[in-house]
């Protein structure tokens, strides 16, 4: 059918055809943290890959719990936002799997070396800014009221979007605030979510 046919195009990168089968099937897929590592690497050069020939990122993860998916976007899009003008936006499908996806990157910040972190003007449970960069760090709930409109964002990542309630109103509001035409140059969306 179409999703299988979707899943496997998508998903190929990270997962093998049998490993898309088995998850379609409603079975688990189990790595060892040396194959987690690798699978990682292999999507990070498909994600390069497709920024230098494209000048944007535009993937779709299909994902396993706590394989480090999610880890690797959020210090994807932190070392991004540290440079001059730039915001990154993550939505999550409830509120603890915000704050938790907030907190790793604030551990980022918190380790990062005095010399390399940015100071921030403004920080809370959901957002680190950078003033003097001009850049910044938030995090919203999807089924939050007017997610993602009245910003401009660069880097986005909607986490665990198959359990996202009013999807469709979010990315409304999202999708404006995304540059298009010629300005997208250099944006990321990232989509993930468990199967």
């Amino acid at each position: 059918n179409w999703f299988e046919k979707v899943m496997s195009r998508l998903c190929s990168p990270f997962l093998t055809d049998t490993e898309i089968a088995n998850i379609l099937k409603g079975s688990d897929v189990w790595m060892d943290s040396d194959e987690i590592r690798r699978r990682l690497q292999r999507l990070h050069e498909q994600l390069e890959k497709q920024k230098a020939e494209t000048g944007m990122v535009r993937a779709l993860v299909l994902k396993g719990r706590q394989q480090g998916i999610s880890t690797y976007i959020g210090e994807r899009f932190y070392h991004q936002v540290t440079t001059q003008g730039k915001s990154a936006f993550i939505v999550a499908h409830e509120d603890k799997a915000t704050s938790n996806l907030f907190e790793m990157v604030k551990r980022y910040h918190d380790n990062c070396p005095d010399i390399l972190r940015p100071r921030t003007d403004a920080a809370s449970a959901k957002e680190l800014m950078f003033g003097a960069l001009d850049s910044g760090y938030t995090v919203a709930t999807a089924g939050s009221k007017g997610v993602g409109r009245g910003r401009t964002i660069q880097y986005f990542h909607a986490s665990e979007l198959a359990f996202w309630k009013n999807a469709e109103e979010h990315f409304s509001g999202i999708g404006q605030a995304m540059p298009s035409g010629t300005e997208d140059r250099g944006t990321e969306v990232i989509l993930e979510s468990t199967a």
